[in-house]
């Protein structure tokens, strides 16, 4: 056959995920265009391929690309080789599972906050933080000149605690924000989740009681059922813990740690008054309980409040207090990053379990967090973030308004925690937004209370007015 290959077979997934591809290479066509004719018969089972230098001089292609692609043929089971012969059609393979979103397959599963298909532009209830074109432009630049610098593909895992100079300049952060550790005394870890992680993993036993705060976020929860804890919650209020249920668990049951977010919890918006967060530290202290503060939404606070508001790990000098951070809001999902911080009875734990964890390969995400960090671009990142979220928050209360619902007290950061009316169930409200094509967050994934079961999370970045159209629609 002399005729250019053009697939005409029913692979409608391969091909369309390839053709949906902007930058798809010449091997990427020339699979497709071979594997196609593969599944429409064009080439029988058994049938020799054409050699490597004909098909390049039929495709006016490189020997290299024609290898590429006959290889991918081999590694997805369509094509065999045979030594000294050349490349054979291998025998009918099942044709694949039909794919299935996470949103059909989990329809009611919290993660999909993180993992959803929908676009973001139909999920007002996201957990991520959608960044404008030129914030993007900004990763992609740090990372095409991390892999341009080569970092020593051949280095191994690297720091058993993570890249030392980015250790070094959270060290630095932190000493200019009060705070003196020992740089062994900092970890770093692939974002806050895996952070929290660690900390419970380290720290905690099955069967041990762990608080949470109620609401609070799902990872929170998951994480400590996971490592088999028995959970119990502590209401939170606007300025922080309910300090009277606290006391009353921790006299009860003497529990181990406390899982927290102390600024800009989620997904009330809410933080830590210095009063209450002094209050705590004592608490921790009289009762042996560990603090683990999830700070990560702490660089969307803005610096005037900041200024009052100050975290955990401040006020504690890293005797309770487990203080965890994370970039993927401020960078990108992509780049996971972040950092734990302890003091030296808790730190020699997690260093002994982070390496055994699985988390000593983050080379590329690690050096790019450095490099915003060392070129004073991811300051000047979260001050235009900051500004930007500031701007959406007052555009969507308008737009919330607009459609009669009453509106909260005003609090920064990137979630409005909105009541949807009184003996309003938000999560009735949200399968019928489902239905309409939105991803939202009703309070169940937050809290089982059935008091604030009106309530639900709006992600100022991704809730946009057609979302605001079809609440209205759907209250």
């Amino acid at each position: 056959m002399t005729e250019p290959f053009h697939s005409t077979g029913p692979d409608s997934c391969l091909n369309g995920l390839l053709r949906n591809n902007t930058t798809m290479t010449l091997s990427d066509r020339l699979y497709r265009d071979v594997a196609g004719m593969i599944i429409d018969g064009s080439f029988a089972v058994g049938q020799r391929l054409p050699s490597v230098r004909d098909m390049a001089q039929r495709r006016s292609v490189s020997r290299d690309t024609v290898l590429r692609a006959y290889d991918r043929l081999v590694s997805s089971g369509r094509a065999h080789v045979v030594r000294g012969s050349g490349y054979f059609v291998a025998e009918r393979v099942s044709p694949p599972s039909p794919i299935v979103s996470i949103d059909e397959r989990h329809p009611q599963d919290p993660t999909r906050l993180l993992h959803s298909d929908f676009s973001l532009d139909h999920q007002p209830g996201s957990g991520i933080l959608r960044h404008g074109a030129a914030a993007q432009v900004e990763v992609a630049r740090v990372l095409r000149s991390v892999v341009a610098s080569g970092f020593g593909l051949d280095s191994g895992y690297g720091d058993p605690l993570g890249y030392l100079p980015l250790r070094q300049q959270f060290q630095s952060g932190l000493r200019q924000g009060g705070v003196d550790c020992a740089i062994d005394n900092i970890v770093t870890v692939p974002g806050a989740t895996a952070g929290i992680s660690l900390a419970v993993r380290a720290l905690l036993r099955a069967g041990s009681v762990a608080l949470v705060e109620d609401p609070c976020s799902f990872i929170h929860m998951n994480t400590l059922m996971a490592q088999g804890a028995e959970i119990r919650r502590v209401p939170r209020l606007v300025d922080g813990p309910d300090m009277d249920v606290l006391r009353e668990l921790c006299e009860r049951y003497r529990p181990k740690l406390f899982v927290l977010s102390s600024l800009l919890h989620n997904p009330t918006g809410t933080t830590i008054t210095l009063h209450k967060a002094q209050t705590l530290i004592e608490m921790a202290a009289e009762f042996g309980m560990v603090l683990i503060d999830d700070c990560s939404y702490a660089d969307l606070l803005p610096r005037t409040e900041n200024q009052s508001m100050v975290p955990l790990i401040l006020l504690d000098r890293l005797r309770w207090v487990i203080h965890i951070t994370g970039f993927s809001r401020t960078v990108s999902p992509a780049i996971g990053s972040g950092y734990v911080v302890a003091g030296e009875a808790h730190m020699r734990y997690i260093r002994a379990y982070r390496p055994v964890a699985g988390l000593g390969n983050m080379i590329v995400a690690e050096r790019s967090v450095y490099r915003l960090l060392n070129e004073g671009s991811y300051r000047r990142r979260c001050e235009r973030i900051r500004a930007s979220l500031a701007c959406q928050m007052v555009a969507l209360r308008q737009h919330i308004a607009s459609i009669g619902l009453p509106l909260p007290s005003s609090r920064p950061g990137m979630f409005l925690w909105l009541p949807l009316g009184e003996n309003v169930e938000a999560a009735a409200v949200g399968t019928r937004m489902s239905v309409r094509g939105f991803l939202t967050a009703p309070a169940k994934h937050f809290t089982p209370l059935q008091n604030a079961q009106s309530y639900m999370r709006f992600n100022v970045t991704t809730t946009s007015g057609d979302a605001v159209t079809a609440l209205s629609a759907c209250l």
